[in-house]
């Protein structure tokens, strides 16, 4: 069983952040997703990322508190440990333990991010060219080793978490650590499901009922290479519009993707089968590590 992205419960108005805590100023609600809303704030006189948690009353039985507790801290320890501009950074506000209306509350703040998601561009029919598409990958995959060099691999890799800034000293960003994984580290997801995620950026290792054998940085090459496969065709390799999720993971799991260079014959064949490479359905055939698949891009720079 695969557990479902939920929508957050209980979306605190920025009136009732400004009650709870008066200090930060000029607050806006950004998005939602899971159990995280995140609204652009004034924090200590910078403007940042502020992330509202919120965390259900606590059932013994069920642990969902204490795995969105577990998952905040991990992101956080994440973020403090890893070094690199293509990553998002922590902002001003450390966690706190907040009470906003009637329920708890984590809260904390990251940088903001100013810019443009990917599924914002894709959606508008943006087609990137060769130099573009170049960076992006290279972008991704520094995030990407610098998230491997401490253990960790991020879960989320899609078109949503990544924001083009216009900056050309960060010009790509990645987001949101909210689910990502230690390696060899404790469990904190409960019993009730399979790996946390979207399913359209999942490999297909993580639909297996073994996938917790199998998590490595490759499972994240592969999600990445979906999401600049689709940033660079405005199509998915896989998944078809309109049909169920049961038949998306079906495709996922048995079908071959579509090949990059049938819908980008302008773009050169050999990074056209990198972005091919890094989607293949067995772990062992794609990049064993971001910095492989780096050397790789080398060659067409």
């Amino acid at each position: 069983m695969i557990e479902r992205v939920k929508n957050m419960e209980n979306i605190p108005s920025v009136d009732d952040i400004k009650s709870a805590k008066p200090d930060i100023g000029n607050i806006d609600h950004v998005d939602t997703g899971g159990f995280k809303a995140v609204y652009k704030a004034t924090v200590r006189g910078r403007i940042e990322a502020l992330k509202v948690v919120y965390l259900p009353p606590q059932i013994e039985e069920d642990g969902m508190r204490d795995e969105i507790v577990a998952r905040v801290k991990r992101e956080i320890e994440a973020l403090k440990r890893c070094d690199s501009e293509c990553l998002v950074q922590l902002g001003t506000m450390e966690l706190e333990l907040m009470r906003i209306g009637s329920h708890d509350y984590l809260v904390y703040s990251e940088e903001f991010i100013e810019g443009e998601s990917l599924r914002d561009q894709i959606q508008q029919g943006y087609r990137p060219n060769l130099a573009e598409l170049i960076v992006l990958t290279r972008c991704l995959m520094k995030a990407l080793s610098a998230i491997q060099a401490i253990d960790y691999i991020h879960r989320d890799v899609k078109p949503g978490n990544i924001i083009t800034t216009g900056n050309e000293e960060r010009p790509f960003v990645l987001l949101d650590l909210g689910i990502a994984y230690k390696i060899h580290g404790t469990q904190i997801t409960a019993k009730r499901g399979g790996p946390p995620g979207t399913i359209l950026y999942m490999a297909p290792e993580l639909f297996r009922p073994d996938y917790k054998n199998l998590l490595d940085i490759r499972s994240d090459i592969y999600s990445a290479g979906v999401t600049i496969f689709e940033f660079a065709s405005g199509i998915h390799p896989l998944a078809k519009r309109g049909e169920d999720e049961h038949t998306t993971i079906y495709r996922i799991v048995t079908q071959p993707p579509i090949k990059l260079f049938g819908l980008r014959p302008d773009l050169p064949q050999t990074f056209c089968q990198i972005i091919d490479r890094c989607i293949k359905k067995m772990p062992a055939l794609r990049y064993t590590s971001p910095s492989a698949l780096l050397k790789s891009l080398e060659e067409i720079s």
